[in-house]
C-alpha cells in the first residue's frame, strides 16, 4: 500500500476516534446535568412532602397535645369577682343588743373555677376542618374569698361588739357565697371564658409538638 494511502487511512481513523471521544464527553456532560437536575427535583419533592406532612402532623399529636394542654389547665383557669349585699335583722338580745338592729354589709367575693383535665373531661378529636375540643362544665375550686367592702349597723342604741356581729354575719354569708359560685359556674359567660382558656391551651399545646408546622382551627363544646 502506498505511504500516502496509509497516512490518509490513519488520519481518517484518528479523526473518527476524536469525534467519538468528543461526542462521548458531550453525552457524559449532558448526563451529569440531567442527573444533577433530577437530584434537585427529588430533593425539592422530598422537602415539599416533608413540609406538607408538617401541616397535617398535628393529627398524630392529638393525644400528646391533650396531655400538654391538661397540664397547663391544672388549677384555676378563671377567677372573677362579684359584689353582694347582705342585709340581716337582729333581734334585741342577740349579741347583747339592747334594741333591734339592721345590719347591711357589702362584700367583694372572688370565685375560682377549674376544668376537669382528665381524658373524660378534656377530649380532642380530628374534625373535618380542624380539631374538635370537648370539655365539661367548669366547677368551683375551693371556698370563695370574701372581703368586706363596707358595713353599717342601724340600731337605736350602741352595739357592744360590732366586730363580733360582723364576723358572725360573714360566717352565715359564706355558705351563701359558695351557692352563688356554684350557680355562676352554669352561666354562659363563665362557661365561654373557660372554653376560651381551654382553646388557647390546646392551640399552644399543638404548636409545641415537634414537627407541627400548622395549627388548625379548634372548635370547642361544653358537654
Amino acid at each position: 500500500m502506498e505511504p500516502m494511502t496509509i497516512f490518509a487511512l490513519t488520519g481518517a481513523v484518528l479523526a473518527a476516534s476524536l469525534v467519538y471521544v468528543v461526542m462521548k464527553v458531550s453525552h457524559f456532560g449532558e448526563s451529569q446535568m440531567l442527573a444533577d437536575k433530577l437530584l434537585r427535583v427529588e430533593t425539592e419533592a422530598a422537602n415539599t412532602k416533608k413540609e406538607l406532612q408538617g401541616y397535617s402532623h398535628y393529627i398524630t399529636c392529638l393525644d400528646a397535645s391533650r396531655q400538654t394542654a391538661g397540664d397547663a389547665l391544672k388549677g384555676p383557669v378563671l377567677t372573677l369577682t362579684r359584689e353582694y349585699v347582705q342585709v340581716e335583722k337582729l333581734a334585741r338580745g342577740q349579741h347583747q343588743l339592747s334594741a333591734d338592729a339592721t345590719v347591711v354589709v357589702r362584700y367583694a367575693v372572688e370565685f375560682a373555677y377549674a376544668l376537669n383535665v382528665s381524658s373524660a373531661g378534656l377530649a380532642l378529636a380530628q374534625a373535618t376542618n380542624g380539631v374538635s375540643l370537648k370539655i365539661t362544665r367548669p366547677s368551683l375550686l375551693g371556698d370563695p374569698k370574701i372581703k368586706t367592702l363596707s358595713s353599717q349597723i342601724i340600731c337605736a342604741l350602741d352595739v357592744p361588739d360590732k366586730q363580733a356581729v360582723l364576723a358572725d354575719l360573714q360566717g352565715k354569708f359564706a355558705p351563701q357565697a359558695r351557692g352563688y359560685g356554684a350557680t355562676l359556674a352554669g352561666e354562659e359567660t363563665v362557661r365561654n371564658l373557660c372554653k376560651l382558656k381551654a382553646m388557647e391551651a390546646v392551640r399552644d399545646a399543638m404548636a409545641r409538638q415537634s414537627g407541627v408546622r400548622h395549627v388548625p382551627a379548634v372548635f370547642a363544646e361544653v358537654k
